[in-house]
C-alpha cells in the first residue's frame, strides 16, 4: 500500500511527543513490511538530514510558527500532495482532522487516529477550543475509519457522536535496562529519585506534583524531565513553585540512553495528568519495571487496573496535592521495597504482553485493508 501520515512534527529520534512516537513506531514497521510510507513533517522540527528514515520517506514542508496555526497550516499545505498517489491518507490528532474531508472527496481512503480530546487542553482559549471541538466532530464523521487509542475515547465517541470507532492503543518496545552513569551529571543516584517524564504542559498536572513533593519529608530527589521550549511560560511557573528546593531537578528532555537510565533507576514514576489519550510515558515506565503512581483519570486507570486483575500501579485523586502527598509518603515509607518491586514487575509483564507495537501495526494495517475493500 501507498500510505501517507500527516498531522505531526516528524518521526526521527529527538522529535518529542506522543503522536510523533506513535507515528514513528507504526511507519517504520509498515515500511519494513514492504509498504510505501510517506510521513509529512514540519521542516522546522524534522532535522533528519536524509530523505528517508529507517525506510520511511520524509516529506518536509513549512508551517506557520504559531501555537494556534502551526498544525493546521502544515496540514493545509500537505493537501495538494495527498490528493493523488496514495491508497491511504492517515491523519493524526483532531486538529489536523479538520481537513480530513479533502482527500476523502478526492477519492482517497482516509483514516484518523484520535490521540486525545485536544479541545480540553489548558493551553487553548475559547475560540481555539471551539475549533478543536469541530475537529473532533470531523474525526468522527469525515474519514472512512476513526481509530482511538483508549477505550475511554471509544466510549466518548459512541456517546457523543454515535459513531463506531476502532480501538488500537499505543505501545512499547522491550526496553534496555541501563545502570546509572550519564545521569550522574545531575547529581542522581540509583533508586534515590522520583521521575516524571513527558511534555511540560499544564494538563500533565506537574504543578500538583511539585506542590505535593515539597511537603514530603524525604531526601529523595524529584526529576521532572521534558522540553521547556515547547511549553510557553509553564516551565517558569513550575520552577517558581519549586522555589529553592534543591531536591527538584529539571534536566530537560531525555532521549536514548539517558531515558533508559532514568526509567531503569527511578524509585517511582509519577504521572499526575489531568488529561491523557493513552499515556506512552506510563507504558514505558511500566515496561522497565518501574513502579508507578498515577492520577485516577480513566485513561490512566484503564492501563493500571486491567479487568479482573490486581492493580498494576498506585493512584490518587486527580488534581489533589494533599492526596498526592499522602500517596507519595505511603509509597516511599509504608510499602516495603519488595512490594514496590513486585508491583513494578507485574506491570512490566502486563504491558509487554498487551501493548506490543508489532501487533498494533498489524491491527492498523487491517483497518487500511478493510477501508480499501469497501466502496
Amino acid at each position: 500500500m501507498r500510505i501517507a501520515f500527516l498531522g505531526l512534527r516528524g518521526i526521527a529520534e529527538g522529535v518529542s511527543g506522543g503522536i510523533e512516537r506513535h507515528a514513528r513506531e507504526l511507519s517504520v514497521r509498515m515500511a519494513a513490511l514492504g509498504h510505501e510510507v510517506t510521513v509529512f513533517c514540519r521542516s522546522y522540527w524534522e532535522t533528519h538530514p536524509e530523505e528517508r528514515y529507517r525506510g520511511v520517506r520524509l516529506k518536509k514542508l513549512p508551517a506557520i510558527r504559531s501555537k494556534h496555526l502551526e498544525a493546521i497550516s502544515h496540514t493545509a499545505l500537505c493537501q495538494p500532495f495527498v490528493l493523488a498517489g496514495y491508497d491511504v491518507v492517515h491523519f493524526h490528532a483532531t486538529g489536523p482532522s479538520l481537513l480530513s474531508w479533502v482527500p476523502r472527496l478526492a477519492g482517497r481512503k482516509v483514516a484518523v487516529t484520535v490521540h486525545g480530546l485536544d479541545w480540553r487542553r489548558a493551553k487553548w482559549g475559547g475560540l481555539a477550543s471551539l475549533i478543536l471541538r469541530a475537529g473532533a466532530w470531523t474525526s468522527a464523521h469525515c474519514p472512512n475509519a476513526t481509530i482511538v487509542v483508549s477505550r475511554e475515547l471509544r466510549e466518548h465517541y459512541r456517546q457523543v457522536y454515535d459513531r463506531p470507532t476502532t480501538y488500537i492503543p499505543n505501545g512499547v518496545n522491550p526496553p534496555e535496562q541501563r545502570e546509572l552513569d550519564r545521569l550522574r551529571r545531575f547529581g542522581l543516584e540509583p533508586g534515590a529519585y522520583l521521575l516524571s517524564l513527558g511534555r511540560l504542559v499544564p494538563e500533565k498536572g506537574l504543578h500538583t506534583l511539585v506542590e505535593a513533593f515539597r511537603g514530603l519529608d524525604t531526601n529523595l530527589r524529584l526529576v521532572i524531565a521534558g522540553d521547556p521550549a515547547l511549553a510557553g511560560d509553564y516551565p517558569a511557573r513550575l520552577r517558581a513553585l519549586a522555589g529553592d528546593d534543591p531536591r527538584i531537578v529539571f534536566p530537560g528532555p531525555l532521549f536514548g540512553e539517558d531515558k533508559d537510565e532514568a526509567f531503569s533507576n527511578a524509585r517511582l514514576f509519577c504521572l499526575p495528568s489531568e488529561l491523557e489519550g493513552m499515556p506512552i510515558a506510563l507504558l514505558e515506565a511500566m515496561s522497565y519495571g518501574c513502579p508507578a503512581l498515577v492520577s485516577d483519570i480513566p485513561e490512566c486507570l484503564e492501563v493500571v487496573r486491567p479487568d479482573g486483575e490486581e492493580p498494576l500501579a498506585l493512584d490518587f485523586p486527580c488534581g489533589n496535592a494533599p492526596a498526592l502527598n499522602l500517596a507519595l509518603d505511603r509509597a516511599l515509607h509504608a510499602l516495603a521495597p519488595h512490594d514496590l518491586k513486585r508491583l513494578g514487575e507485574r506491570a512490566r509483564q502486563h504491558v509487554l504482553a498487551e501493548y506490543d507495537w508489532d501487533r498494533i501495526t498489524r491491527e492498523t494495517l487491517h483497518v487500511y485493508e478493510t477501508m480499501l475493500r469497501s466502496r
